[in-house]
């Protein structure tokens, strides 16, 4: 089968912040060349992960320019993606403008947020992003736009060249069945899970990658659970899936992405501070976390700082 640029593990980065809540991608160094010695396959700058609807474009695309040329300088081809969010089409299209500064593989398009669309607006919104040249991969995470990219939607995207694949963070299994039957005659079109609990069983029904954001913590252990799928080693699937989804506990305290920087400021990849209005973890917070880190180190591949 022809690799496809959605093809294994995708990150989505964190983006790293000053202590006055400044993007800086200075402080992504440890963190990049954390992903590059685990040879993860592709890069998602400012997705969900990297606060990317929080951040105005005049401190991601700085961030973004600087982050792809240290992420190429240190990664063995890797491709590089860039996340776009916005309210609405004219400012993703804006947003999207700004980010072609930083020569990405892929832009990774967000549904709009806060409105409720019409399928035919929606449809829309993403034909748009035809204009930039590059492949287009949609992001389809519900929880967070309201707009979901449903299987009808779908099908009409699998009519624009442009875009290529999906991004499917719906955590709902009979939604990403349902994508991939859609789309299973079209190896030009491929779908990454986002559900970190069910990795293996994704790449098993017929996903071609992956896009957890746990790839930040554990990258090696991700690739380790596509690199079994590809294998047909579903035993050392089930077992990898195991120890990832035990990780997800870090969340217990308190979910999200504030949960992730606490953890990676305690492995010394990056800091903790994330975009306002969300607050750094705690002093007591970051202790309950380290307890939860300690026993499972090992399987990280990592060390306290």
């Amino acid at each position: 089968m022809t690799k496809h640029i959605l093809d294994g593990v995708t990150v989505p980065l964190v983006t790293t912040m000053t202590e006055d809540r400044v993007p800086n991608a200075g402080l992504a160094e440890p963190l990049l060349r954390s992903m590059a010695a685990a040879n993860i396959d592709n890069m998602m700058l400012l997705g969900s992960n990297g606060e990317g609807a929080l951040l105005p474009a005049e401190q991601s695309t700085p961030y973004a320019v600087e982050a792809a040329r240290n992420w190429r300088s240190v990664s063995n081809g890797a491709n590089l993606f860039i996340t776009v969010f916005g309210a609405g089409t004219e400012i993703g299209l804006r947003n999207a403008h700004a980010f072609m500064a930083a020569e990405p593989d892929a832009l990774v398009v967000a549904a709009p947020l806060y409105f409720g669309h019409t399928e035919d607006e929606l449809a829309d919104h993403f034909a748009s992003f035809a204009q930039f040249g590059v492949p287009v991969i949609a992001y389809n995470i519900p929880r967070y736009t309201g707009n979901p990219i449903t299987l009808s939607l779908l099908e009409r995207l699998l009519q624009m060249p442009h875009i290529v694949g999906m991004k499917d963070s719906s955590v709902s299994d009979e939604y990403l069945l349902g994508s991939l039957a859609l789309t299973k005659d079209r190896p030009d079109f491929a779908v990454s899970q986002g559900n970190e609990k069910r990795l293996g069983w994704a790449m098993e029904v017929g996903a071609r990658g992956v896009t957890p954001g746990l790839a930040n913590i554990a990258p090696k252990l991700c690739m380790d659970i596509v690199a079994a799928s590809r294998a047909a080693d579903w035993d050392r699937v089930a077992l990898l899936q195991d120890k990832l989804t035990a990780l997800t506990t870090i969340h217990g305290i308190r979910p999200g992405l504030t949960s992730m920087k606490a953890a990676l400021s305690l492995l010394g990849l990056s800091p903790k501070t994330p975009a306002a209005p969300f607050r750094a973890y705690e002093e007591s917070e970051q202790e309950r976390l380290r307890a939860i880190l300690a026993p499972m180190l090992d399987e990280i591949g990592g060390t306290f700082a």
